[in-house]
């Protein structure tokens, strides 16, 4: 939505006023609100949400939904991929710098490879690969004792702070099919792409697949107060009918957020936000391939609605990363972080310090055609930067 949307502020202000905050095993009107619009808006029948303070919240919810509902204990987890800072969340976050300190918890945690096109674990090129990145989980799941043994495969459709990593055509669907048949559940990671940053409501939506559990938070508000949601199946949901959730927090389904994010979405509507995401996503998208064209330092550009990324490289041909994985996490100057202080030198925040050689550009959906060819005349500028590094 934007910074300080005067909509979201009275909203967030007329709640305040009528009712802060009440105990969670109680219903409030903002609250029932939110459930029915997140079961409108969510694709299938995704139709029971638990809602928590935010991302990591959401995630360890999903996993004691997972653990609890099927019995199991095995949950797969894609690498790169980052899922939260609390326990469980940090310990499927596999492949990222911020879990290599967070290596146990009530997880046990099967990691498998990401559908990373760019840098395929697999040395293969789509679609001669026939998706071996989809088939490897499937033989995965069957060396951990299928379905009697792994409960869920956790993953974002579409990798954030890990790189962008959009995944091939087909590979969403056969996913799905691979969790059909060995009967475990799909939780899909949806925090940072979910509320139009894709293009679509949800990223799921671009290949028509529905999760079995879905994690959501930053745009569910636009970030204004915090709220995560999680959201089940209506069978999930269903069966916790009628078998304890053994999970709780006082400030679940707070009245300030609930309130806050009906009005954000309701906004999202009014303003068509989704479909101008789609729009200028294609805008932004075919800037970020005429920067590729001008600076040698860009091995790839890939995204999805308002969600572009730059990954860097000091070789084309060689794809060397133009900083290495513990290079990135280290204190010091290395060339990404110099790009990403040049960019505020020219007035311009970019998601550039995560923990890879991606340089993300996420607008605001409100963004219009010259804010975003300003930007990309000051990325065009910082990257000049990274140029110097390039290796021929």
């Amino acid at each position: 939505m934007g910074h300080q949307d005067a909509r979201v502020i009275e909203e967030l202000c007329r709640q305040a006023r009528t009712l802060c905050s009440f105990a969670p095993k109680f219903s409030q009107k903002p609250r029932a609100v939110l459930g029915k619009l997140l079961a409108e808006i969510a694709p299938g029948d995704l139709s029971r949400s638990f809602l928590s303070l935010g991302g990591a919240e959401s995630v360890e919810a999903a996993i004691k939904i997972c653990h609890q509902y099927t019995g199991r204990r095995k949950i797969l987890s894609r690498y790169p991929a980052y899922h939260g800072a609390t326990a469980a969340a940090m310990s499927l976050s596999s492949g990222d710098p911020r879990s290599w300190a967070q290596e146990s918890s009530g997880v046990q945690r099967v990691p498998v490879p990401s559908p990373y096109c760019y840098r395929c674990p697999f040395a293969q090129t789509y679609p001669e690969c026939n998706l071996q990145c989809a088939e490897y989980v499937d033989r995965v799941i069957e060396m951990e004792g299928g379905g009697e043994h792994v409960a869920g495969i956790i993953l974002e459709p579409v990798t954030g702070a890990n790189g962008i990593i959009v995944p091939p055509m087909g590979y969403m669907v056969r996913l799905r099919e691979i969790c059909d048949r060995w009967g475990i559940l799909m939780i899909v990671d949806e925090v940072m792409t979910g509320f139009g940053r894709t293009g679509r409501w949800f990223s799921v939506d671009h290949w028509g697949v529905v999760p079995d559990i879905m994690c959501l938070a930053k745009g569910i508000t636009s970030g204004y107060v915090p709220l995560g949601a999680t959201i089940v199946r209506t069978p999930i949901g269903d069966h916790f009918k009628n078998h304890y959730f053994s999970h709780g927090a006082t400030y679940m389904a707070h009245a300030l957020s609930c309130a806050t994010a009906v009005r954000v979405i309701q906004l999202y509507q009014e303003e068509n936000l989704i479909e101008r995401s789609a729009r200028m996503g294609e805008h932004l998208l075919a800037g970020a391939r005429r920067l590729q064209k001008r600076h040698s330092c860009i091995g790839d550009v890939r995204g999805l609605g308002l969600f572009v990324g730059l990954e860097l490289v000091k070789n084309r041909a060689t794809k060397e990363p133009i900083v290495p994985l513990n290079g990135l996490i280290r204190s010091g100057s290395n060339p990404k972080r110099q790009v990403a202080e040049r960019l505020l030198d020219l007035g311009m925040i970019a998601m550039s310090a995560n923990p890879s050689n991606i340089i993300a550009m996420a607008p605001a959906l409100t963004v219009t055609e010259a804010e975003i060819e300003e930007g990309l005349r000051i990325m065009d500028t910082a990257l000049e930067v990274a140029d110097r590094y390039v290796v021929e």
